[in-house]
């Protein structure tokens, strides 16, 4: 394919117009958890880390050299991947017809759906798979034609940097392993290239392994633990898993993906087929994961992420006006979304604003600065480890200590080196995530410092109340 041809014009203006308001976005939008969360992984760089394997640290650490650690240079990445897998979708379309319309209108269902436009301008580590998946797609069916060593070792570099962006890439090797049991090429098991390749991908997840090694194999743990976690059905949380993904990705668009999936697994086309067994085995996983846990939204992105375009693709055969409603309902929304997140225009009620996780961070952490006199007996405290991410970025700027007081054990203790025993620690709470101190820690004194609200056209976004433990002993 040719992207340079006239066909491919408008495709490639409308990406690259998007691309550019996103960077234009970029800088205005505070930092919302996970991304703040990944961002101090570029911070501490390491071999692996507690949650997550190190890619997004290591792929930000490189953009923020270049770019700045502030809000744009934390994006830019996530920007380019945007750019690019929509290429990659466009291309797997238009694969099938050599219909440029057909591709294009698939690919907007990436641009009408709510959660991409969030996920193409925050780097998270599913960002990094959503760059890999279509090449390891096309990779597979090059080694079925061709089974170079070239394509094979172009395999394991695919399937060792997926290994590097997140646990879960695993599922990567079932529907590899299904499609050549299923075309019966089960010579390609038999292959000194497959030992090589798989070699080359072992060599690249690494870092994973021996921090892992040196650290009791808690990531594998944990992540048991956070995907699935309880040994019990529940199905209030299958259910608030599978409604979430409707209100995440676009009510219009889900049943399309579904449907995408059906028609791909009966399809004699090899692309739309072995994209079907990815889909086929991830979305059966984090299905099963709902079971016993609310799964969030974005866990299951990859699967939209291939099938709300291939559905599009085939319902365009049966009714093109339900399309073309479903995309402009989604880009509507998705046009407004970003237009509030840049303006913030909408005077939304007391605390039901959605700005309430990214807005006056550095207003937070200034008013808090302000009461450290003693930088070795005074500290910064938060009680919740969202509010950690957030409050260690934006307390960049100051020279204080900052702490995570609670029961869990996660990333940060990795990163706290120091223990915050016998400090005077100013504890930052807010209208969401609030504790009683006086039931919660054990201090010589405590006492109220400040209480301000964080407002929005007269609407309270937030509340911030500042509260002096002194001299803290560990929490009850």
């Amino acid at each position: 394919m040719n992207l340079t041809a006239k066909e491919h014009r408008p495709f490639l203006f409308f990406i690259s117009f998007v691309a550019l308001l996103r960077l234009l976005l970029a800088p205005t939008v505070g930092l919302g958890v996970d991304e703040a969360h990944y961002l101090l992984y570029a911070k501490n760089l390491a071999l692996s880390y507690f949650d997550h394997p190190p890619l997004v640290g290591w792929v930000q650490y490189i953009f923020i050299s270049i770019f700045g650690d502030g809000e744009f240079g934390a994006r830019v990445f996530a920007i380019i991947v945007g750019f690019v897998v929509s290429i990659f979708i466009y291309r797997l379309i238009y694969a099938i017809e050599n219909n440029a319309t057909q591709a294009t209108l698939a690919t907007l269902g990436l641009y009408a759906s709510f959660l991409f436009n969030a996920l193409f301008l925050m780097l998270l580590p599913d960002t990094l798979l959503f760059l890999l998946i279509v090449p390891i797609i096309f990779t597979v069916l090059e080694i079925e034609k061709s089974d170079t060593l070239k394509a094979w070792l172009t395999l394991g570099l695919l399937l060792g940097l997926a290994g590097l962006s997140k646990y879960t890439a695993v599922l990567f090797i079932v529907p590899i392993i299904f499609y050549f049991v299923i075309k019966k090429r089960v010579d390609l098991f038999l292959n000194l290239k497959l030992l090589l390749s798989a070699t080359f991908a072992l060599i690249i997840i690494a870092p994973v392994i021996i921090w892992n090694i040196n650290n009791e194999w808690i990531s594998f743990t944990y992540q048991s633990q956070h995907v699935v976690g309880e040994n019990s059905i529940h199905w209030s949380a299958f259910f608030k898993s599978f409604g979430a993904q409707f209100g995440a990705y676009n009510p219009f668009l889900v049943p399309l993906a579904f449907y995408g999936l059906y028609k791909s697994l009966q399809s004699k086309n090899n692309v739309l087929f072995l994209s079907a067994l990815f889909g086929l085995v991830l979305i059966s996983f984090f299905t099963y994961a709902s079971l016993y846990k609310t799964a969030l939204p974005h866990w299951s992105a990859l699967f939209y992420m291939l099938f709300i375009p291939i559905g599009i693709y085939y319902m365009l055969n049966i009714s093109k006006k339900y399309v073309l409603f479903a995309l402009a309902f989604g880009l509507t929304l998705s046009a407004l979304a970003y237009g509030e997140l840049a303006f913030k225009i909408i005077p939304f009620d007391d605390y039901k604003s959605p700005h309430r996780d990214i807005y006056a961070w550095p207003k937070i952490m200034k008013e808090a600065n302000k009461f450290i006199k003693n930088r070795d007996k005074d500290a910064l405290g938060v009680t919740n480890w969202t509010l950690a991410s957030r409050a260690i970025y934006y307390n960049q700027a100051y020279k204080s200590q900052l702490y995570l007081l609670d029961k869990r054990y996660d990333q940060f203790d990795f990163w706290q080196k120091e223990s915050p025993i016998g400090k005077n620690i100013i504890i930052i709470n807010t209208h969401f995530f609030k504790k009683d101190i006086q039931k919660y820690m054990k201090c010589d004194k405590i006492e109220t410092l400040e209480k301000f609200d964080i407002k929005l056209h007269n609407h309270k976004v937030n509340t911030i109340k500042l509260t002096k433990c002194t001299n803290y002993q560990g929490l009850l």
